[in-house]
């Protein structure tokens, strides 16, 4: 059984990640205006009924929407893309900053989630 928020979730996230803002992408899939913010808010879980068409705008496949993997991958959310984002932004730095910078904020991580590895 999929669980249908998982999916929106990925959806939005995806939404957030290849279209500027939800307009352009409700204008891509030809969808009534606010749609997309009725997802955000578990308002509607009309996307159910429209996978294969949001798939193809979204550039993969209606599996991946329902599974969460694209090409076998996890689908990163928009935190994490975020947060790779940022530290991609890094490569001009000196190797040694780096490395600082990612044990830094490696460090901050696990002390805020209870030293978790």
């Amino acid at each position: 059984m999929t669980d249908e928020k998982a999916v929106g979730n990925r959806i939005t996230a995806m939404i957030s990640q290849r279209f500027t803002t939800d307009a352009a992408f409700e204008r891509a899939c030809d969808l009534p205006p606010k749609t997309v913010s009725n997802w955000r808010r578990g308002r509607s879980a009309s996307y159910m009924k429209i996978l294969p068409r949001l798939a193809q705008v979204l550039g993969v496949d209606a599996r991946t929407l329902l599974m969460g993997e694209e090409d076998g991958t996890p689908v990163l959310s928009r935190e994490e893309t975020a947060l790779l984002d940022a530290f991609r932004r890094t490569r001009n730095l000196p190797p040694a900053e780096r490395e600082t910078l990612l044990k830094t904020l490696l460090s901050m991580i696990r002390l805020s989630c209870g030293g978790m590895e």
